[in-house]
């Protein structure tokens, strides 16, 4: 069966009313309705609901028999729901977005670009990936392309953020590719969500993508 990765992703720059989000919230979870009531700040908590509520679509879409109510954690606290079918849920800025497989296991990153105020690529680039950025025409840009590539394949692979300083792209750096972890290698593609954004998808396996852009009002 083909690898077939499914996006979707919400554009939700306003707060949601306190209706909507009872509405919502009352529809996931006890235990995920407990973590969310935890965030501090309402930003990550609706974040963290839209994110839900964009999975829970997913699953009826693709017409799949699981639920939100199946979903386990790993030892590494990464949710997933079988080992057929996974998924991975990102959020920066305005967007939310969602990616779901049925044949392999998946990581999905987005990230709003903003001004970086540490060395961060020195200490968790490759010299290679250093070069890249220092030769790109917006290093800004090229920073946190590099970035989205990366965070989603330690999602993918699921061991965590330690393995981020072993996570390297593969050259040449492209808007397809490889990266690769201690001898696993994953598969990744570039995503144009939108102007100030980086995204990236990556999949255990060789993949296609299908995206779907979402309206809150297509939630429930």
């Amino acid at each position: 069966m083909k690898n077939i990765v499914h996006i979707f992703y919400i554009h939700q720059a306003e707060k949601l009313s306190d209706i909507v989000f009872q509405q919502f919230l009352l529809q996931l979870p006890i235990f995920f309705q407990t973590n969310i009531k935890a965030y501090k700040h309402w930003q990550s908590a609706q974040a963290s609901l839209v994110g839900k509520m964009i999975l829970k679509y997913a699953l009826q879409q693709l017409q799949i028999s699981a639920t939100l109510h199946d979903i386990k954690i790993s030892s590494k606290e990464r949710p997933y729901i079988n080992e057929e079918i996974d998924f991975n849920i990102s959020h920066s800025g305005d967007y939310i977005i969602c990616a779901i497989s049925l044949t392999a296991k998946v990581g999905i990153d987005i990230e709003k670009h903003r001004v970086l105020t540490q060395d961060i690529a020195g200490k968790y680039f490759t010299p290679a990936e250093q070069q890249f950025i220092a030769q790109s025409n917006n290093p800004q840009a090229a920073f946190f392309d590099l970035w989205a590539i990366k965070e989603s394949a330690i999602k993918c692979d699921g061991r965590g953020v330690e393995i981020l300083k072993e996570t390297q792209i593969i050259p040449p750096i492209s808007r397809q590719g490889c990266a690769k972890c201690h001898q696993i290698t994953s598969y990744y593609e570039q995503l144009q969500i939108s102007d100030g954004y980086s995204t990236a998808v990556c999949s255990s396996a060789d993949f296609e993508v299908v995206v779907a852009q979402l309206l809150l009002t297509d939630l429930g």
